[in-house]
This record gives C-alpha cells, structure tokens and sequence, in this order.
C-alpha cells in the first residue's frame, strides 16, 4: 500500500470520527436543552459588522419589518421527488406539484404558524402577514421590542469602501437572534434586523451610454437573428412563438414608466398580445429603476405572446427579495421567473439562503424555472483581486446562472464571440454540487461527491455593455448590457420553449446539463471557447471546451433547444 494511499485512508477514518463526534454533540447539546431554553439562530448576523465602524445604538423607536422564515417539512423526501422529476426514466418526470400539494406534502403545519404567531403577538409585535404557503411570517415593531424579543442590540455602522455596499450609515443586529426552544424546530432566519443586507441590480452601462435621441446598440431582430430565436423577430424563423398561453415573472425592485416600455415596443415593431400586470410586494415603490424597465422591455419583446407579471418590491432588502420570490412560487401563475438583481454570496448570511432556497425548492417541484444573472464582477462578485466569490441567487442549485458574453455582429451575423470578463461565474462556498453537474470541462477532485461544490454559470448570452442592447429609459435611448440583460432573454427562451412543449418544461439547468452531455450539444449550443472573467481584476477562469465557469455550456441556438426540449419531453413521455 504506497504512503499516499494510506495517508488517504488516514484522512478518511479522521473526517468518519470527527463527523460522528459532531452528531454526538450535536444530540448531547439538543437532549440537553429544557422548555424555556433559548436557541442561538446561527447564520443570521452579516459579517460586514465586522469590517463597519460602529456608530451609535439605533433609535428604540424607529419602526423595524422582520421577515421570519419557517422550515419546509419532509426534506429527504422532497429531494428524492425533485430527482425523480428531472429524471427522463422516472415516472415522475415533470409531474409537477400545485401549491396546494407543496403545502400539504412539505410546508410548514398550521399549527407551526399559530406556535409562532401567538409568541411573537405575545411579545407585542404585530404580526401583519403570513405567507399562503405557510413559509413566511412577517412582523412589524420598534427596534427596542425586536431587542427584547431576539435579546440582540440594533446599532448603527458607518460603512466606508466595502465591497457591495454604498457607503453610508446602516443598522444591524449585533449578534445572531435567539427564540425559545420550542421555536427552535421551526424558525429556519429572521430577515430585516440589518439593513446591511440588500440585492443590487446586475445591470452595466456603456462608457458611452450617454443618452441618445436614436437607438445605439443591439434591437431585439439582432439578437433573435444572431440566437436563431423562433419567433416574429427573426425573419428567418419558420415556425414561430410568442409565449402565448402562458407567463413570465419578473422579480424586481423599484417601478418603470409605461411611457418608455410603449415607446420601446413601437420602435422596434413589437406587437404586444400578452398581458402586464403589476404586483406591489412590502409597500408601493416610489421610485422607478432602469433594470425594471430593460427587463420588461426584454421580455415583453422577445416573447411579445407571454403574459407578464412584474412583482415589484419597495426596496431591494433581502426581506423583500423573499417576499417576492415567495409570494410568485405560492401563487404558482408564472411559468418562468426572470432575475436581474443579487448580491455577493458570502454577504447573504446562510440561513437567509436556506430561506429563500426553500422557495426555489418550490418552485422546482411546481415546475418553475428561475434564470437569474451570475453577476457582472467576473470570478470576484465580492470585490478584491485575490478572492473568487459567485453571486447569489444564482449560485443556487434550483436556479439556473446566466452568464454572459461579448457578441460581435457584422452585416447582422455573428463574426465572433467571446466570454464576456464581466461575466459572474465560479464555485460556491455554500451549496453542494448537485449529481447533474458532470461532463466535459468540469473538474473531479479526488474528494468528489465530500466537498465539491455547485458550479456557475449554467448558460449565457451576449451581455459585454460594449456589444450591448438598445434600452430606451427616461425618454432617450441608452446602450447597457450586463448579466441583467442574459438572464431575462434566457427567460424568454424558456417561455418560447414552453408553448410549443404545450406544459412547463420545469427547472432548466439539470435538462441543460444532460443535454450538453448527449451527441446533440454541438447542434443545440455554441461552445464559447475564448475569453475570460477576470473584470481587469485578475485572471479570473478562462473560457475552453465544455462546461467553463464564464459562459456555462454556451449560447444557445434557441430553434435547435426548442425542438430538442419539445422530442425530449415527447420521448419521455412515451415510456
């Protein structure tokens, strides 16, 4: 037995002792706890506290809104049905849940929510919502209750240069909450003690984004030519869609003015059929925002059939971001879910991801896909020059990362493309590698199926500002590009793909992932090869052959995945 073999072995037997040492503490510390016990909330404390300067203890007066997230139920089982789902050979592949079936099979029970309720009422905190798919409680009341409540301290930090953050002053807890042990089985975070914790929009401007009176920058015909889209944009398409009969969402912050959409759809010819409706999540908006505006104006043109529900939140806070992401998974309307906005993923706090990644959860077992940019700070998303870091939602394995490309048109056809350096894309710190992520181009550790990690981007399309899309927002045109553009044009796709399947096609990463290891990828997908994601930063991941962190699998020829995705489903279903 040669010394690496046995120092391997060595290895092994030490993680197997420590591992069982820790479950053994682990039930010591939980048999150990009596009624009346408090329980430390971990992961609910952000860690920029530490780099803040401290300013002052936060107004006991000033009025706080807390989002209290609740455990799904069933957990094993519900991953075994995600699988089972994904699997062409299962007979549940794409038999998807109603709300109604998540809720009764896997949400929170009644009688979690009425425990929960009735301690923070008796508290003196009003409880003002609970979420329909028994996942949310939110709460509202002055900073010194929350204290007393969640025996934390709320003060103010200065924040001066720190990478996410606009600098500022801000409040946040001092330490991770607490609740009573009887809670301690139910509660899973406490979102909106700190106002640290906010998603930023992944959209970039040109260096010459000055604002035109004509358009610069790629139409929608460009891009559903150069992508071989199937619908009314391209002129070479034979058969076309619309995304009639079915519905996008779009999780944003902030509003947009109707008069720049109209205005965008008439210049460029779009014939809008489908519907808009606006939903108000945490408070009306007050303001409007340009990713707003690129995201339906995208959307709307691409899939100009699909209805489109705009789930708008006041703020970008993180509590805002689950309210909306949970409020569209439990009203199970839309199809699809676009995401432009994110945040450094070592920012979010981990039980404000085990939160939010129940929802997306619930989302793959009702069938919704959820493309959401990998961010536009290339391997760096938290800033620096040395540290890798992926961005989140997108590092989540039930969402699908969009990262991004330069594409270059001459004559309206594609002369090259590249990765883009901006694009996000990385390894995860926190989610595991789900078993789908195999093929060329990915690495296999010798700790394979211990320690590795989930992978992004997934997919990509054109999003380098410099070979950017013509955006009309406040009366005048701009050019932008950015993650934020990719991801909603890969909505788009799905909705397309989604009519002509004629039923949801269901989570898109896993079916792309097995695509790309069949004979027909090279048919489906243009393998973008050259490039990197550096951000002028570092070196960042290179580009190459297969799966690469800045591009995923590539850019589509969305005619060819449609038809691949419409037989896939068809053969399946045969079975």
């Amino acid at each position: 037995m040669n010394r690496f073999y046995k120092k391997s072995l060595a290895a092994l037997a030490t993680i197997g002792v420590l591992a069982a040492l820790c479950v053994w503490l682990t039930d010591v510390g939980l048999n150990a706890l009596r009624p009346g016990d408090d329980v430390s909330l971990t992961g609910n404390t952000p860690s920029v506290i530490y780099r803040a300067r401290y300013v002052s203890h936060a107004d006991p007066l000033r009025s706080v809104r807390v989002v209290v997230g609740l455990k799904q139920r069933n957990q094993e089982a519900l991953t075994q049905l995600l699988k089972a789902q994904q699997d062409p050979s299962s007979p549940e592949f794409r038999h998807y849940l109603t709300a109604d079936e998540f809720r009764q099979r896997f949400g929170p029970t009644q009688a979690d929510v009425d425990t929960t309720k009735n301690y923070f009422a008796g508290r003196g905190l009003k409880v003002v919502e609970v979420a329909s798919n028994n996942g949310l409680v939110v709460l509202e009341g002055t900073a010194s209750q929350f204290e007393a409540t969640f025996k934390v301290r709320l003060n103010t930090y200065e924040v001066q240069n720190i990478a996410g953050l606009a600098n500022g002053i801000y409040m946040s807890n001092d330490h991770d909450p607490t609740v009573p042990s009887s809670l301690s089985s139910i509660v899973e975070s406490v979102s909106g003690l700190s106002d640290f914790a906010q998603y930023h929009s992944r959209i970039v401007r040109s260096p010459n984004a000055a604002a035109h009176n004509t358009p610069s920058g790629y139409s929608p015909q460009d891009i559903a030519s150069a992508y071989d889209f199937p619908n009314t944009n391209n002129a070479k398409a034979t058969v076309k869609y619309s995304g009639k009969g079915h519905t996008v969402a779009i999780a944003t912050a902030y509003g947009y003015k109707q008069s720049d959409v109209d205005a965008y759809w008439q210049h460029w010819g779009i014939q809008r059929t489908g519907t808009v409706t606006n939903v108000a999540v945490n408070g009306q908006w007050t303001k409007t925002d340009d990713e707003t505006t690129l995201d339906l104006e995208t959307i709307g043109a691409q899939a100009p059939g699909a209805n489109i529900i705009m789930y708008i939140g006041a703020d970008p806070a993180y509590r805002t971001f689950t309210m909306i992401f949970n409020q569209i998974v439990s009203e199970n309307k839309a199809d699809v879910i676009s995401v432009s906005w994110g945040s450094c993923e070592a920012n979010e706090g981990w039980a404000q991801m085990r939160t939010e990644s129940a929802v997306f959860r619930q989302a793959a077992a009702q069938g919704i896909a959820i493309f959401s940019s990998s961010g536009d700070d290339g391997a760096y998303d938290c800033g620096g020059k040395t540290k890798y870091a992926v961005d989140y939602p997108s590092a989540d394995p039930n969402v699908t990362a969009v990262g991004g490309t330069s594409l270059v048109l001459k004559d309206g056809k594609r002369s090259a493309e590249t990765a883009w350096r901006g694009s996000g894309g990385g390894e995860s710190t926190t989610f595991a590698r789900p078993q789908w992520q195999v093929g060329q181009g990915v690495d296999k550790p010798w700790w394979w199926g211990w320690f590795a990690k989930r992978l992004s981007a997934d997919v990509s399309m054109n999003a380098d500002p410099n070979t950017g899309y013509a955006i009309y927002v406040d009366g005048s045109w701009i050019q932008i590009g950015g993650t934020s553009v990719s991801a909603p044009d890969w909505a788009a796709v799905w909705i397309l793909a989604t009519e002509a399947n004629g039923a949801r096609l269901g989570h898109a990463a896993p079916t792309i992932w097995r695509l790309a290891n069949t004979p027909e990828y090279s048919r489906v997908f243009l393998d973008i090869t050259q490039g990197n994601n550096g951000a002028g930063k570092g070196p960042g991941f290179n580009a190459g052959v297969g799966f690469d962190h800045p591009t995923g699998w590539g850019v589509p020829h969305v005619t060819a995945l449609v038809d691949w995705l419409v037989a896939d489903y068809a053969k399946a279903r045969s079975k």
